[in-house]
């Protein structure tokens, strides 16, 4: 007689044993939301959500929701290489509903719990007639405070959008086999699943694109035909999400058009690359010490791998031999660990940096990478301590919700999360100048002129830091002063739009709108989308009596911001 397969749920814990994938799915996601919840109370906007969220005329409600999909994600403030329309929609939907930042991070909460809860699901079907269920891996991702990058900062919601959809279609993939007579209707699924699973995971952040890689792996349980149709309606999926992006972007390449790499050569830059995975690898096994943002960190740049290369060749060896290895067990052996450790690395290959991106490594990087490795921490955890496990489970799931508490903080607000920044790198001249705006947005002007000024004190040539000085002495009515800090904002950061824009309304506070009208023409040449540029503009060319090119200035003003009400009486006052 033959033996049945051993109980799904043998290792668990007994109020967890029996088939309830419901019942464990919500079990993990209570975890998550006890260590992330507690975070939101009181909670405001940290680093650039006040920017992302206010003046944003998508999110704010004055363009249709449509518009998401016709343009970059920082369009009102200048192109960053962003497609994530799906992003910019929740935040939408979450403006029209709460009036301060704990509302959104209360979403952010609940849609990490939905990406848990997804995970679950998908992890207890497809290991359902096995003896491992690995809740342990699953919890510590549920619960880690890397994640808080992600989870904690409003604007880190795309990555957990892009593991959502991705997730949700890997669940339905798991489906039980349809019957002989359904084999169309189940190729047709696979494919449509393929299409929405991997496009809506890249419409919510471009690294999405490694479901187009999961999915069909996953698919190919139920043999070759439903892994064909899976592979092709990914493919599709791809196609359209880079289709989208082209009609709104002008390119479908996925690129960033102010990467710090750029001008850097291939090595150089997969070195840098390697030593991002160390600090990735270091920041999983130990979530101390270490900033929010790494824009500033003197040990990822170009300097430092030249003069010290070793850290960046061992990341990208360990890299390459842990790929090799992962590669071959699963050519081997279709396993479930092997599929783990070989998607984690996948999902790393964007950031070694073999195309210059926007940011040289985040904590929020490690979101996807983290989730797909889940199995695999779950067997090193399981082996390591054996029948001890499940105490070991429970220290670790106490400890890393006491982490995520305590580091959910520092995304409470603008300043918390540059004080947090300032503590690993002193010397951050960015920092220095968002923590001198967290000072403004407390009415504290004094405060943030120091700040600003010691920006400068460590880098003389940051445009930002001048552009904030030259605006607040605009704003106190010393126009000079203001054009002077301004002329120099412009000459070390002639690609800055936001400081043509205020030298603009120096130079018109001072009578003079020619050069005014050319400050402003420059920077709506730079950002298209800024529609301060453009209301400048239109009143340089009102002081200049040129109304027909006033009035279609004003026009464009009003079709990216409608509800301007400055630019609505002016037009007004026109005549239109």
């Amino acid at each position: 007689m033959q033996s049945r397969p051993p109980a799904p749920g043998r290792d668990l814990p007994a109020q967890w044993r029996g088939r309830d994938q419901l019942g464990r799915a919500l079990a993990l996601v209570a975890i998550a939301l006890c260590a992330w919840l507690p975070s939101t109370f009181g909670a405001g906007f940290a680093f650039d959500d006040r920017e992302a969220i206010e003046h944003n005329p998508v999110v704010e409600g004055s363009l249709p929701w449509t518009a998401a999909f016709r343009q970059d994600y920082w369009e009102h403030r200048g192109a960053a290489g962003h497609f994530r329309p799906l992003a910019t929609l929740t935040l939408r939907l979450d403006r029209a509903l709460w009036d301060d930042g704990a509302g959104f991070h209360a979403t952010n909460v609940w849609l990490h719990g939905l990406v848990v809860f997804a995970a679950a699901l998908f992890l207890g079907r497809i290991t359902a007639r096995a003896n491992h269920w690995p809740w342990i891996g699953l919890a510590v991702f549920a619960a880690h405070p890397i994640l808080a990058d992600s989870v904690a900062w409003i604007s880190g919601r795309s990555s957990m959008l892009s593991a959502l959809f991705g997730l949700l279609a890997a669940a339905a993939l798991t489906r039980e086999p349809d019957a002989q007579g359904r084999k169309v209707f189940a190729t047709a699924a696979s494919f449509a699943i393929g299409v929405l699973g991997t496009g809506l995971s890249m419409l919510g952040k471009e690294d999405g694109l490694i479901w187009a890689v999961a999915l069909p792996w996953i698919a190919a349980r139920h043999g070759r035909r439903a892994f064909c149709a899976t592979a092709l309606g990914a493919a599709c999926g791809v196609a359209v999400a880079l289709l989208l992006r082209e009609q709104a972007l002008g390119s479908p390449w996925i690129r960033a058009p102010h990467a710090p790499l750029a001008g850097a050569e291939l090595w150089d830059r997969l070195q840098v690359g390697g030593r991002a995975l160390v600090e990735a690898a270091r920041l999983v096994a130990w979530p101390a010490q270490y900033p929010p943002s790494y824009a500033g960190d003197p040990q990822l740049t170009l300097t430092a791998v030249r003069e010290s290369p070793a850290l960046g060749l061992l990341g990208l060896a360990a890299f390459f031999i842990a790929s090799a290895i992962a590669l071959t067990a699963l050519m081997r052996k279709r396993s479930l660990l092997s599929a783990s450790a070989a998607l984690a690395l996948a999902a790393w290959i964007p950031f070694l940096q073999l195309v210059p991106s926007g940011e040289i490594f985040a904590p929020r990087f490690l979101y996807l990478p983290l989730l797909f490795a889940v199995p695999l921490i779950d067997a090193t955890l399981s082996r390591a301590f054996g029948s001890r496990k499940f105490a070991i489970a429970a220290v670790l799931i106490g400890v890393c919700s006491a982490g995520a508490w305590s580091r959910a903080r520092v995304y409470s607000s603008r300043g918390d999360y540059r004080r947090a920044v300032l503590e690993q790198h002193p010397n951050d001249v960015g920092s220095w100048n968002d923590l001198g705006i967290a000072f403004e947005e407390q009415q504290r002007r004094d405060d943030a002129r120091a700040a600003f000024e010691r920006a400068l004190e460590i880098d003389a040539h940051y445009s930002r830091a001048w552009s904030n000085l030259g605006r607040q002495a605009l704003e106190d009515g010393n126009a000079d002063e203001a054009r002077e800090l301004l002329e120099r904002a412009v000459a070390e950061g002639p690609k800055n739009p936001v400081a043509h824009v205020q030298l603009g309304r120096a130079l018109l506070a001072l009578g003079d709108p020619s050069r005014a009208e050319a400050s402003f023409r420059e920077s709506t040449r730079l950002a298209p989308g800024l529609a301060r540029g453009w209301e400048g503009l239109s009143r340089a060319l009102i002081a200049l009596d040129r109304t027909d090119e006033a009035r279609s200035a004003l026009t464009r003003t009003l079709a990216l911001e409608p509800k301007n009400p400055r630019a609505r009486a002016m037009l007004e006052q026109l005549g239109l």
